[in-house]
């Protein structure tokens, strides 16, 4: 109707609004009411009539007062600005003063649609009978009469004949008191005997309505789970209207012997269920799940645990995730992060991966993951044995995963620890996410080393800085390689099985003459050295004797798998002349250490 050029021009437009106001929908009347043509044409002499009476009725439905009671509410379903109370000698007041306008209005129709009349009769009649509606709570006898003969005439059946009652006439009634009394009048009515559209619902509905009259919960409850017109929707939010009832909540909430939960949880359940099989209502299903006290946390991690519909997008599966977060479910979130990481796993995504097995707080898994990269890593590192030149690896994995690495947690330094047993020395072999705190600082040094190398091709071919500057730019950038190294070796980030590569792979930065590690840390390098070549028994022996203070040594099962699968160790696969070159190396930095500390403590 309201698609057409002009609604007024409809046979069922005043009807429409007139039953409209019946069943108390004020708000939709009000805005068919101005979608009337008249309003359109303000300037139109003629209209002036029909504007005038258009908004006479107009400001009476906008202003009606409300009342509300607590658990519900008589007049709710109205609407508009009028005033809305739970006082109800307030509300008795307002509503007086509303119906004494009305009855003016009634009284004086014939001069006030006179004109209206002349112009568009059946404009005339609606308004009168939208006026008639209005009328019923007037004090005067035969007002009232008027409008319940109209009322009647107006209603499909007696349930709307009864709602218009109830708004309109009676909006304080009690109805343990009176309702019963005012079902029977309206079913009496004889124009209505011959129009029952529906009689197993008007049975239904009545004797839901005496029911609830008589506050018997438990009928109720059972009418409405035992019959076809109320959905699984209805069933489940009946129970939070029945607990406003006295004495209500100590019936619903009585525990099912062979559920465990009560009646209302149970049918929460059976809803939940049925929204569960759609994508897009699941999310709706967990929400309901929420309300299930006994069983809604189990059936909503079995939800998120199988359903497909979460992990269809990732959009979806954060949702979901931060589902399970908002209601305490967290082995259920940590079960669907490693769900989606195994998954992204499998499509060849290492990045997104990881990101989901660090939301499921699973290290094992990350590690499982980076182990075939780190093995790359120690490969690369291994075919530049011997070369000794200042080269960064071509490590294009590496450096997709840099958004990830630069959020980890920080990482706790093992360096300095002292350890003095086995025992504690075992105990800092397992830390959260090392895998990927070493991947993460093998790529600062090779971000270091790459700085360094393009000073020093700038210096090679006769750069702009004077040479001073560009001596000072490569101290710096020296001294930034120093950082890295001490997180890969001493304090105990690099696995055994990369450690002597590593060392062989930074045998340059030894060698320079901005050589940036102290007298401590290339003893600590020396010691490593001496562990690594001759196996764990005499890196316990530098423990237990208290010259080892960092926590080195560590091997990881997956990396040592992975990165060795012939089961030679990297001292093996490195000829005896590489190790030899290392420890000439480190030799010669702690001579330089020495000298420079030396002339440092002198200076001062």
């Amino acid at each position: 109707m309201l698609q057409m050029q002009r609604v007024d021009t409809d046979p069922a437009y005043w009807p429409t609004l007139q039953h409209l106001v019946l069943t108390g929908q004020v708000e939709a009347a009000l805005d068919l009411l101005t979608q009337h043509p008249a309003y359109d044409a303000l300037q139109d002499p003629d209209m002036a009539a029909k504007v005038a009476a258009l908004e006479s009725v107009y400001q009476l439905l906008r202003v009606v007062p409300r009342y509300t009671r607590a658990g519900g509410s008589s007049s709710g379903r109205l609407a508009g600005t009028g005033t809305l109370t739970d006082d109800v000698v307030l509300f008795s007041q307002e509503r007086a003063a509303w119906r004494q306008r009305v009855d003016e209005l009634w009284e004086g129709r014939e001069q006030l649609l006179a004109d209206l009349k002349k112009l568009d009769a059946q404009a005339a009649r609606g308004l009168a009978g939208i006026l008639c509606l209005l009328v019923a709570g007037s004090d005067k006898e035969h007002h009232v009469y008027t409008s319940f003969q109209f009322m009647a005439q107006l209603s499909h059946n007696w349930v709307e004949l009864l709602l218009g009652m109830l708004l309109w006439k009676y909006p304080t009634l009690q109805p343990q008191l009176h309702l019963r009394n005012l079902v029977t009048k309206v079913k009496a009515v004889p124009a209505l005997c011959t129009r029952q559209s529906d009689e197993e619902f008007l049975d239904f509905f009545e004797q839901l309505v005496i029911a609830a009259c008589d506050q018997e919960v438990q009928s109720v409850a059972s009418l409405c789970t035992t019959t076809p017109y109320c959905s699984l929707q209805f069933v489940t939010h009946i129970y939070d209207v029945l607990r406003a009832l006295p004495g209500a909540d100590r019936i619903i909430s009585r525990p099912l012997p062979h559920l465990g939960g009560d009646q209302a949880e149970m049918y929460t359940l059976n809803y939940a269920e049925s929204l569960a099989g759609s994508a897009a209502t699941w999310q709706l299903a967990a929400e309901y799940l929420a309300w299930c006290p006994v069983h809604g946390a189990p059936v909503l991690e079995i939800l998120l645990d199988r359903s497909l519909f979460v992990v269809q997008d990732e959009q979806s599966a954060l949702k979901a995730l931060a589902l399970a977060h908002r209601h305490g479910l967290t082995a259920a979130a940590h079960g669907l992060a490693r769900r989606l990481g195994m998954a992204a796993a499998q499509s060849g995504r290492l990045g997104v991966a990881l990101q989901w097995m660090m939301r499921a707080h699973d290290p094992a898994h990350c590690a499982e993951l980076v182990s075939p990269l780190i093995a790359k890593v120690q490969q690369a590192m291994l075919d530049q044995a011997g070369n000794y030149q200042l080269t960064p690896l071509e490590l294009p994995e590496l450096y997709d995963l840099e958004p990830l690495l630069l959020q980890l947690p920080a990482q706790i330094s093992t360096t300095g620890m002292g350890l003095s047993t086995p025992k504690q020395y075992e105990g800092v072999q397992s830390r959260a996410y090392q895998e990927l705190h070493f991947l993460h600082a093998f790529m600062r040094l090779q971000q270091a080393l790459q700085e360094v190398l393009q000073l020093q091709q700038s210096a090679s071919s006769g750069a702009e800085r004077q040479p001073n500057q560009q001596q000072q730019a490569l101290a710096a950038a020296y001294a930034g390689v120093r950082e890295p190294v001490v997180d890969l070796l001493l304090d105990g980030l690099a696995p055994a099985a990369l450690r002597l590569p590593l060392l062989s792979y930074i045998v340059p930065v030894f060698e320079s003459m901005y050589m940036p590690f102290s007298r401590m840390d290339v003893q600590q390098m020396l010691q490593m050295l001496g562990s690594v070549t001759g196996g764990l028994p005499a890196l316990a022996s530098a423990v237990l004797a208290g010259t080892h203070t960092a926590a080195l040594g560590l091997r990881w099962p997956a990396v040592a798998e992975a990165a060795a699968p012939d089961g030679a160790d990297a001292a093996d696969r490195l000829q005896s002349q590489h190790v030899n070159d290392v420890q000439l190396a480190l030799c010669r930095s702690l001579a330089k250490a020495h000298v420079v500390e030396a002339s440092l403590k002198a200076v001062a």
